[in-house]
């Protein structure tokens, strides 16, 4: 048995007899913009988590790169940053790098970004 529910959002509101009906409420006044806001926030969360997922892989295949793709050598390059300062300061750089990587990659993907939700977010027409 399929269930059926009615909101108080999607019917009129019911008036006593002899009553002036109020009409219609309408609720697309308000629902559009909000789905569109939703989907922008979706988009947007999605774009951003890509490109800060793929610039934080970067720096783990570089070391893994330089390390000739060994995991044992990869952490006993790492292990010889004992120096906490040099371990401080080579991750304060390492942080302003890939700050600066990601913000260029947002810059230069941004007009596709948002020509694709334009494109979304544009009325349909009805092809006959």
């Amino acid at each position: 048995m399929p269930l059926h529910l009615v909101s108080p959002f999607d019917r009129e509101v019911e008036t006593p007899p002899g009553d002036n009906p109020p009409g219609p409420i309408s609720t697309q006044h308000w629902r559009q913009p909000l789905r569109d806001i939703c989907f922008i926030l979706i988009k947007a969360g999605a774009y951003l988590g890509s490109i800060y997922l793929a610039v934080l892989g970067l720096p783990l295949i570089f070391f893994l790169l330089l390390a000739g793709g060994d995991l044992g050598l990869f952490f006993m390059h790492l292990g010889n940053l004992a120096d906490h300062a040099a371990q401080a300061g080579f991750i304060n750089e390492l942080k302003l790098g890939l700050f600066g990587v990601a913000t260029l990659i947002v810059i230069w993907r941004l007009p596709r970004f948002l020509d694709d939700v334009s494109a979304a977010l544009a009325p349909r027409k009805d092809v006959p």
